[in-house]
């Protein structure tokens, strides 16, 4: 992917310490790790035809807490963003799936759905980070898995909660 002048082994990402500035979607801007700074380039999001079916970059941007739990301990909910979700359609490959058929014969873990599905998740939630922090949370509550199929040969997974900003409680 090209992000003005830069590229990316794949996915929706820019590179690493890029992020979506947060006042202008037409452009990311360099996060030092502690703040933003003064460094700006333009974002081009197409895809380049070298990286269809590329694998995605890891969510690299400052951290964001991702809990079950509708309150985080020892944190308070200063903001409330709304939804966020993250989602990842994966293909099966085909000799997983005649793999998978001699198992329901002899029952078993099929290990190739098992490594999908936990690859899938962590797409996922990875997606539903980069959204939290797009809409400007440092947080998600209650968030949740969905997974279904897609046709017979594809697994979806989606990962949603409640995007928050909160901050630390002082004792």
């Amino acid at each position: 992917m090209y992000f003005g002048g830069m590229t990316t082994s794949g996915g929706n990402l820019p590179p690493a310490g890029w992020y979506p500035d947060p006042t202008d979607a037409t452009r990311i801007r360099w996060w030092d790790g502690t703040q933003w700074t003064d460094q700006y380039q333009a974002s081009i999001t197409e895809q380049s035809p070298g990286e269809i079916g590329a694998a995605p970059a890891a969510y690299s941007g400052p951290p964001i807490l991702v809990v079950t739990t509708n309150e985080i301990a020892g944190y308070r909910i200063t903001a409330v963003h709304g939804e966020v979700f993250g989602l990842t359609v994966r293909a099966r490959n085909a000799f997983a799936n005649m793999g998978a058929s001699f198992r329901t014969v002899f029952g078993g873990e099929v290990k190739g759905y098992t490594k999908l599905l936990a690859d899938s998740r962590l797409e996922a939630v990875d997606r539903l980070r980069m959204s939290t922090y797009q809409v400007g949370g440092n947080a998600v509550v209650a968030m949740r898995f969905d997974t279904g199929e897609v046709g017979d040969v594809m697994n979806e997974v989606a990962a949603y909660g409640t995007a928050v900003t909160v901050e630390r409680i002082e004792s």
